[in-house]
């Protein structure tokens, strides 16, 4: 599916609910206290993080899980990255997994693909509003880019788009700070995938879904995976999002 703008992504992009149906009970089972990946508390800055996982630990599952290699679990860790049900903790633009001691945690099941509410520029203004407010105008290069834009498309709207982030911002505080950390975390990692920053062409060699998501090929696990029907399937799935409705 090709993403030429902004509103593209947000009016043209809706997640195929049933063949994610599957990756989701994939994912739960990833997540079970006895059998899933092991996650512990982690110390981020001054704030600790709980349920933290690291690449190793998610590569290492997956290959014991579902019998596969080492290329093709990554290839997989890779893809439930970059659909959001894995984020980074730490590099959030990195949508990948990396096998080492890179940390990781999963996503809010209220922010995976599989929801039925899209992702709508409006709360976008809002999120980026808000954390305008939180950072005092200090966002990031891409953030503030779509800020600028949807300031100039939304003009109209802007006051009461600074007015909802405003409430937003001061119910936050109200919560404890490893709350506000971790619901930071997960905006954030949601909105890197539905709103990606805008990058320039990418190489010749990568296919369309690279450009339009997260500089990773998530066609290529399909030319070579066949160990495992199981694999092969889920990732049929998350392909199936990448085609045009």
């Amino acid at each position: 599916m090709t993403i030429r703008t902004l509103r593209d992504y947000g009016q043209h992009y809706r997640p195929r609910m049933a063949c994610l149906k599957n990756v989701e009970v994939f994912v739960v089972e990833m997540q079970d206290p006895k059998s899933g990946v092991k996650g512990a508390d982690q110390k981020l800055n001054i704030t600790i993080i709980p349920h933290v996982i690291n690449g190793q630990d998610i590569l290492a599952w997956i290959v014991t899980k579902m019998k596969v290699t080492t290329e093709e679990a990554q290839a997989f860790g890779t893809m439930l990255v970059a659909y959001g049900y894995i984020y980074p903790l730490q590099n959030h633009r990195k949508l990948v997994l990396v096998p080492d001691s890179t940390l990781y945690r999963f996503q809010t099941p209220y922010f995976w693909p599989v929801q039925k509410f899209p992702a709508e520029d409006i709360d976008y203004a809002i999120y980026l509003a808000r954390r305008n407010i939180r950072k005092k105008g200090m966002l990031e290069p891409y953030e503030q880019q779509h800020y600028d834009n949807l300031h100039k498309w939304m003009n109209p709207k802007w006051d009461f788009i600074v007015m909802q982030a405003t409430e937003q911002y001061k119910a936050s505080k109200e919560r404890k700070k490893p709350d506000r950390v971790v619901l930071d975390c997960q905006e954030r990692a949601y909105w890197i995938v539905h709103r990606p920053p805008v990058s320039t062409d990418p190489p010749k060699w990568l296919c369309v879904c690279v450009s339009t998501r997260t500089g990773y090929c998530c066609c290529q696990p399909m030319r070579s995976i066949a160990s495992s029907p199981e694999l092969y399937q889920l990732t049929s799935s998350l392909l199936l999002v990448c085609r045009p409705e």
